[in-house]
């Protein structure tokens, strides 16, 4: 049985709190049936401690405070202390901000994605709207489930909508057994981010195990059909996928590995990051490059001109188990390879952090936010996605980002 949830919430342009008009059927989740949202988030301004940021990074600061947060309910508009994965879009003159709000990172259903809205360049934002994680109680043909990995996109009739991942509460390793439900897709498959090129969608999908990556299609952002694989060596672990058309409409996968058993948490041994490519009508792909020394978690993707940035996670092989989020710039040849990875630093960021999102301002300014553990305590990975993370948001400023 395919379910339609977490799919087509419809924010409307308006900037107030609140709920959202519109919806979705067939079981999804309806923004309609939100509570009130609730206060604004709390913007604390630039943080007082940790490094500098980077000459390129403006107005860099904390959005959603969770270090220091006790509360323990994470639905009902609540904010928990462990926020993350985040998506920004440009949207009817405005920005949309999407992240997930739980008590950690572990599944559970004790969670929500909350939904802001800015009209100032994401200087500020203002809450419109929350979906809680499904219950039993709430959506009874599925039960307790986790709600997470948010993107957002824009329907061919002007919606916005997102995509999102609805898991069982299952603690296991490279997501095994965790029952994925993503869009009007096959279960045990789970979408990454949607892009639309040429009048169609597309996705690259993971399934359960991160066993393999294929790519989804669709006509209209709802009804999804499987297509060829991606990438299928299921020693690698492959699973986030970030999907990129060039100008010439030539499709690039970068398929995060994460290697061996010993290697999942990005410390020790080999780093790396697949790169495939299709041609239309993306029926097959061939990946013949292996970045090496860098592994792309939670990318996100995006053209500043001519020039090809990705923000990711950043891993260093160590024993202290620190990990950044990092702007990264893809050059070489755009058109089919190979590439080159410049780094050009990194966010304010430590311990659990990345799953950037990005929208652009102006022709030389990009508004991002992300998520991060403290930056002064710097806690190890493998603890950090235990603790708190804030939201944090900045932007980009491309005038002090030297061309490669």
């Amino acid at each position: 049985m395919r379910i339609a949830c977490s799919l087509a919430l419809v924010l409307m342009a308006c900037g107030s709190s609140g709920g959202t008009d519109g919806g979705v059927t067939d079981g999804g989740v309806d923004a309609s049936d939100a509570p009130d949202a609730g206060p604004p988030p709390i913007d604390l301004g630039p943080p007082d401690m940790g490094p500098p940021p980077p000459a390129w990074l403006t107005n860099a600061r904390i959005l959603v405070p969770g270090v220091g947060v006790t509360n323990q309910t994470c639905t009902g508009g609540m904010v928990c202390p462990h926020s993350e994965n985040t998506d920004l879009i440009d949207f009817q003159g405005g920005i949309v901000l999407v992240h997930r709000t739980a008590i950690s990172q572990v599944l559970n259903h004790n969670c929500s994605l909350r939904f802001y809205r800015s009209d100032d360049g994401g200087q500020t934002y203002q809450l419109m709207s929350f979906i809680d994680g499904p219950t039993t109680a709430t959506y009874p043909m599925l039960g307790d489930r986790d709600l997470r990995d948010p993107s957002l996109f824009v329907l061919p009739d002007g919606r916005l909508a997102f995509k999102a991942l609805v898991r069982t509460e299952t603690n296991s390793t490279r997501d095994s057994n965790v029952d994925s439900i993503t869009v009007e897709a096959p279960p045990t498959w789970s979408f990454w981010r949607v892009r639309q090129s040429a009048g169609m969608y597309y996705a690259a999908a993971y399934e359960d195990g991160d066993l393999s990556v294929r790519l989804f299609s669709s006509p209209d952002g709802e009804n999804w059909t499987m297509g060829p694989e991606i990438y299928g060596v299921s020693a690698d672990t492959p699973l986030e996928t970030e999907l990129v058309f060039m100008p010439s409409g030539r499709m690039l996968a970068l398929v995060r590995v994460d290697g061996t058993t010993q290697e999942l948490l990005g410390n020790v041994g080999r780093l790396r990051t697949i790169v495939c490519w299709a041609t239309a009508p993306y029926t097959t792909f061939d990946c013949p490059q292996v970045l090496d020394g860098v592994r792309f978690d939670g990318p996100v993707a995006f053209f500043h001109g001519a020039r090809l940035f990705v923000i990711a996670r950043e891993h260093f092989i160590e024993t202290q188990d620190r990990k950044r989020t990092t702007l990264y710039e893809l050059g070489g040849t755009l058109e089919g390879g190979p590439l080159t990875v410049i780094n050009h630093g990194d966010f304010p960021s430590a311990g659990d952090t990345a799953y950037a999102g990005a929208a652009d301002i102006d022709a030389d300014h990009v508004a991002v936010t992300w998520y991060s553990s403290d930056l002064v305590s710097d806690p190890p990975w493998a603890r950090a996605i235990f603790g708190p993370t804030d939201i944090r948001a900045a932007t980009i400023d491309f005038t002090h980002i030297d061309s490669p």
